[in-house]
Order: structure tokens, then C-alpha cells, then sequence
């Protein structure tokens, strides 16, 4: 296994969500993208648990990348950058058993 392949990718992305003062922000980084995790760097404080959403960017709605939404699992204050590291962890859409109408005439 070569080097690279050890360093996660670094993909610019634009993250948006709310802050621990429950303001929303929007913020140009780099998702550093692994096998074993997924992690940002952000200047604004974000509590554990909050919901995030991630874009690509550089590529166009046209061409299919939305929004991804994930919940900061782990946040790390990492004071010599004055930023705080994320782990995130991918939000998957709920699964709703279908409607079972009884209608009765």
C-alpha cells in the first residue's frame, strides 16, 4: 500500500447547519474522506449530535450531487488552528412502513 492511500482524500466542500448559539452559518472546507471516517475542520463552534449538511463543491445540482446530510458524532476543539474538528456520521432517510387504510364501505 502506497503512502497516498494512507492520507485521507481532501474533497472542498461547503458545510451548513447551526452553530452551539443556534445561529446558521455557512462555511468553505475540506472533507477529508477515509475508509475508517469522514472529517471537517470548521470555525464555527458546532455541538455534538448536530445536524450538518455537506455539498461537493465544484460540481453542479446538474450533474446530480445534492446536499448530504450527517450528524456531528465526535467534535474536537483543536486550539493551535483555532478550529474545531468533526467527525461526521452519514444521516440516512427514515424507512416509513406503508399506509394501511381500512376503509370500510
Amino acid at each position: 500500500m502506497s503512502p497516498e492511500q494512507l492520507l485521507p482524500a481532501p474533497y472542498p466542500v461547503e458545510i451548513s447547519g447551526w452553530d452551539s448559539n443556534e445561529d446558521f452559518f455557512v462555511e468553505m472546507t475540506d472533507l477529508e474522506w477515509s475508509e475508517e471516517e469522514k472529517t471537517i475542520h470548521v470555525h464555527h463552534p458546532v455541538q455534538q449530535g448536530a445536524l450538518l449538511f455537506i455539498r461537493l463543491v465544484g460540481i453542479s445540482v446538474r450533474d446530480g450531487v445534492c446536499p448530504v446530510a450527517y450528524e456531528a458524532a465526535a467534535v474536537k476543539l483543536q486550539p493551535q488552528l483555532l478550529t474545531y474538528e468533526i467527525s461526521l456520521k452519514q444521516i440516512l432517510p427514515r424507512q416509513h412502513p406503508p399506509p394501511t387504510s381500512k376503509i370500510q364501505l
